[in-house]
C-alpha cells in the first residue's frame, strides 16, 4: 500500500495542481514511478496507491503507464480513495489511510503487508526486507537509513540494540540515541514499514478508538507497537531522499546529473518504469547541452543548454540560454530567453528576451523565489 494522500503544501506551487507523487522528475518521471518501480523489481505484484488531494494527474498517469497487468494473472496497480466504510470522511493520518482500507487488506487476505510512502526518491528490493522479517521471525520491520547523529533531531530516529530489535521509536530528537555499534550514527526511519497483517490489523483498529492519537505510523503505531511485538529496523544503505521541499526537489533532480548519480537509471536489471508519451525524437540546431537530460519531443534551436532537466516536447527558440534548471513538458522559451536556476512548470510561455534567475527584485514581480534561491513559473504561466 502506497501513501498518496498528502496535500504536499511545501513543494507548492507544483503540488498546485497535481498529487506530490505526481510532480514530474528527471524529465520523463513522475515521483511515484520510483516506489512503484522499486515493489515491480522486487516481485510484488499486488498495489494499491491510499490517494486523497488533487489526484485527478495521478490517476492518468497510472492508468496510462501503470496497467500492465492482465486480470488473470492475479496482480493489480489501483487507487483507492477514502471508500467511506468507516465513516464519512477523509483520510486523517497515514495509519487511518490503512485503517480505511482494512476491508482490501482482508479481501486480498496477505500474510503481510508493505507500507510505503509515494514521495520518496531511492531504489530498494524490498525482498531483502521481506527475507529479514522471515529470518527474524519478526511482527514489523521497519527501513531505516543510518544518518550522522547530529542531523537525528531532522528524523524519526529508532533505537535498536545489538540484534537490530526496536527498543524505542523518537520523533526528531533533541539528543537522537546512536547505534550500539558507532556512537557516532542514528538510524532514521524511512516511513517503510512491513507487519505481519493480525497485528497490523489490531493495531490500526486499537488506534482508531484513541481519540487522542494523531493516526500516524511513526508517531502512535509503532511506539506502542514496541512494548508488545518484535519490531526490527532493517538498516538501508544508498540514496533516499524523501521530496518534502522545493529544495529537496531541486537538489535530488540536480543529484542525477553529476559525475556519480545516487544510483544509475539506466541499470538494465532494474528498469524504473513510466508513462512515455507519443512524441518525436529530439531535434537540436546548432546547440550546446552540457550535462543535461533532454526527454523526447524537444526542439532547440542554436542555444546553449547546461546542467538542466528538459521534460517531453520542451521548445527553445534561437540563441537562449538555461542553466541549472527544471523545464517541464511543453515548455515554449523564447528567443535569447535566459534562466538560471528556475524550474518552470508545465506548458509556461517564456517570452523572447526574457531573464530569470539574475536579478532578485526584477524576478519577484512574477514569481515566488524559494529556498536556497530557485525560482518557480507556475503551470500555464505567460505574462500576458
Amino acid at each position: 500500500m502506497i501513501l498518496c494522500g498528502g496535500r504536499g503544501e511545501r513543494l507548492y506551487p507544483l503540488t498546485r495542481d497535481r498529487a506530490k507523487p505526481s510532480v514530474p522528475f528527471l524529465g520523463t518521471y513522475r515521483i511515484i514511478d520510483f516506489s512503484l518501480s522499486n515493489c515491480l523489481n522486487s516481485g510484488l505484484r499486488r498495489i494499491a496507491l491510499l490517494i486523497q488531494y488533487k489526484s485527478l494527474s495521478l490517476e492518468r498517469h497510472i492508468f496510462s503507464g501503470w496497467n500492465i497487468f492482465h486480470p488473470e494473472s492475479g496482480g493489480f496497480v489501483i487507487s483507492l480513495p477514502a471508500q467511506g466504510r468507516v465513516g464519512e470522511r477523509r483520510y486523517e493520518g497515514t495509519a487511518d489511510a490503512v485503517f480505511q482500507n482494512i476491508y482490501s487488506i482482508q479481501q486480498e487476505n496477505p500474510e503481510v503487508v508493505l507500507i510505503l510512502s509515494g514521495d520518496h526518491v531511492y531504489k530498494a528490493d524490498y525482498g531483502q526486507m521481506i527475507r529479514f522479517y522471515l529470518e527474524k521471525e519478526a511482527d514489523a520491520v521497519v527501513l531505516a537509513k543510518p544518518v550522522p547523529r547530529q542531523e537525528g533531531r531532522r528524523f524519526g530516529i529508532i533505537r535498536i540494540d545489538e540484534h537490530n530489535r526496536m527498543m524505542e521509536f523518537l520523533e526528531k530528537p533533541k539528543s537522537p540515541p546512536s547505534l550500539p555499534s558507532d556512537k557516532n550514527i542514528s538510524l532514521a526511519s524511512m516511513g517503510i514499514y512491513l507487519f505481519k497483517t493480525p497485528n497490523l490489523i489490531r493495531a490500526l483498529i486499537q488506534d482508531a478508538k484513541n481519540p487522542k492519537s494523531s493516526h500516524d505510523f511513526g508517531k502512535d503505531i509503532l511506539p506502542r507497537l514496541i512494548l508488545e511485538h518484535k519490531v526490527y529496523a532493517y538498516p538501508y544503505e544508498g540514496y533516499w531522499e524523501d521530496i518534502g521541499t522545493i529544495d529537496a526537489y531541486w537538489n535530488s533532480n540536480m543529484a542525477f546529473l553529476s559525475s556519480a548519480p545516487p544510483f544509475d537509471i539506466h541499470d538494465a536489471a532494474w528498469p524504473l518504469r513510466t508513462y512515455q508519451g507519443q512524441y518525436p525524437p529530439t531535434f537540436m540546431d546548432r546547440s550546446t547541452v552540457q550535462n543535461s537530460i533532454i526527454s523526447p519531443g524537444c526542439c532547440i534551436s542554436k542555444s546553449r543548454i547546461r546542467n538542466s532537466i528538459f521534460s517531453p516536447g520542451v521548445r527553445i527558440g534561437e540563441d537562449a540560454l538555461i542553466r541549472d534548471s527544471i523545464v517541464f513538458e511543453g515548455v515554449r522559451i523564447g528567443r535569447r530567453a535566459r534562466l538560471k536556476k528556475v524550474i518552470v512548470d508545465k506548458n509556461s510561455i517564456i517570452p523572447d528576451d526574457f531573464v530569470i534567475g539574475e536579478d532578485e527584485k526584477a524576478d519577484s514581480r512574477f514569481f515566488r523565489i524559494y529556498g536556497d534561491g530557485i525560482r518557480i513559473v507556475p503551470k500555464n504561466w505567460s505574462p500576458a
